[in-house]
């Protein structure tokens, strides 16, 4: 059994997204907290992590670590080489002098290389890997994770660039903070599926009874689905036909562990896409 979202729960949800969105979109980007309070034009030393780890803002995308965490801004005169950890000087100015707040989606303050201290190669565990044909929704949250050796991970890999359809095996480099980058892509080939027909439903609903807020699924086949279906783009309210390319994500596994899904998919052609026959469940 699963319940559409409710009314009052939708309101929720909208309230949560326009409040992020807020957050992301309302003049500053997410402060870069990390740094110590400095007024615009004083100088700072900070260090920089070996990779860049993903991060949300506007929009989502590759932060540097600095000082051991997301770092929002670039550092105008810098360079980041990967799997290299730095020591810097940098400067911190005011962007947008003379005006009351940044234009929107901007922050305030903008930092420029002043010295180079240190750069020094990071010790990190080289790991060989496979990564699966498609994604699935990270369990307890509403993002995307790679399968990599058969687990989700959340966090991208820095300098893997994935596409839906095909497995992966890879070498990559992890450090102590977390973040990864790729050394190599050993294979990328066509992975095995078959074509199939599915229906997905107008509505997500929550994945689980007592799921947070944060945690819907698209329905497929008038099931909850913690999975995605790569290179389709769904819209609200519509229900759809499609043809798929369906992936086994864990042979030999006939139940899968709690939220995470066996079976993954890739668009091959929309049959039908029709506006919703009835509003979702007021339950």
């Amino acid at each position: 059994m699963f319940m559409y979202m409710s009314k009052r729960a939708t309101i929720r949800v909208l309230a949560v997204a326009v409040a992020l969105l807020t957050a992301a979109c309302g003049g500053d980007e997410p402060a870069d907290t990390t740094l110590p309070p400095v007024l615009a034009g004083e100088t700072l030393e900070v260090s920089v992590g070996p990779a860049r780890q993903e991060c949300y803002g506007p929009f989502q995308r590759m932060c540097l670590v600095v000082d051991g965490g997301l770092f929002y801004s670039e550092i105008d005169g810098f360079t980041h080489e990967p799997g290299h950890e730095y020591r810097l000087r940098i400067e911190r100015y005011d962007a947008f002098p003379g005006q009351a707040e940044p234009p929107q989606d901007a922050g305030r303050y903008g930092y420029r290389l002043i010295e180079v201290i240190s750069k020094a190669r990071s010790a990190g565990e080289a790991i060989e890997a496979t990564v699966a044909p498609a994604r699935i929704t990270c369990p307890g949250t509403d993002e995307l994770c790679l399968l990599v050796n058969g687990d989700p991970q959340r966090g991208a890999i820095s300098g893997f660039e994935f596409r839906g359809g095909f497995d992966y095996r890879i070498r990559y480099e992890q450090y102590g903070d977390g973040s990864r980058r790729l050394l190599e892509v050993l294979s990328q080939t066509p992975a095995r599926g078959s074509v199939v027909d599915i229906t997905v439903g107008p509505w997500r609903v929550q994945c689980r009874e007592n799921a947070p807020i944060t945690a819907a699924c698209i329905v497929v086949d008038d099931q909850p689905y913690y999975g995605n279906i790569e290179d389709f783009a769904r819209r609200h309210g519509y229900e759809y036909r499609l043809r798929v390319e369906r992936y086994d994500l864990m042979p030999g596994v006939s139940t899968p562990p709690p939220e995470t899904s066996k079976f993954g998919y890739r668009l091959l052609d929309i049959l039908s896409e029709q506006p919703a026959s009835h509003p979702p469940d007021s339950n």
